[in-house]
């Protein structure tokens, strides 16, 4: 199983919208049953279901993440992930700074996928903005998402055309 980690701060805005997107597009390419996308937040709360916002932003597009339920971070999610996405720099470090050891299979989605450089500000928070906002920050996750499946199959693929194990 190739398990997907997708970090923002308090795991009801960014983070959710994030996996509920990478979700639909792995299922979408056929990797559902060889995937594994959870989510977490830096100084998250457990239990909090994730943003009115984000649940409104989400379901126009056929992404439902109303079940959703805020995880904090942790040394075993951290652990068990094959490939961690952040949204902000800061959440790269604390991951790091947690288990040093996954520094390599950590990024900040804006680079991940990016055939530039990609945005070093990761994106932006939409907490206690307008629907709007939410809408603005969820057609941003999608394409970042998009662009990061190529790199994404690519792992799925692995050198034995396998998905690695984990």
């Amino acid at each position: 199983m190739y398990r997907i980690l997708v970090v923002c701060t308090g795991n009801i805005c960014r983070s959710p919208m994030g996996e509920g997107i990478l979700r639909h597009l792995l299922e979408e390419a056929g990797f559902a049953e060889q995937t594994e996308v959870r989510s977490a937040g830096t100084w998250a709360a457990s239990g909090s279901a994730a943003s009115a916002n984000g649940v409104t932003a989400a379901a126009k597009h056929e992404v439902w993440i109303e079940e959703h339920r805020s995880s904090p971070l942790s040394h075993d999610l951290i652990s068990d992930a094959a490939l961690i996405l952040c949204m902000e720099p800061a959440h790269v470090s604390e991951i790091v700074r947690i288990v040093p050891e996954a520094h390599d299979k950590t990024h900040l989605l804006t680079q991940y996928g990016s055939r530039d450089e990609g945005s070093p500000f990761g994106v932006e928070d939409p907490i206690g903005g307008t629907q709007e906002a939410y809408d603005t920050t969820f057609a941003e996750l999608v394409g970042l998402m998009q662009v990061s499946m190529e790199k994404i199959r690519l792992a799925l693929a692995g050198d034995s055309g396998e998905p690695e194990a984990n």
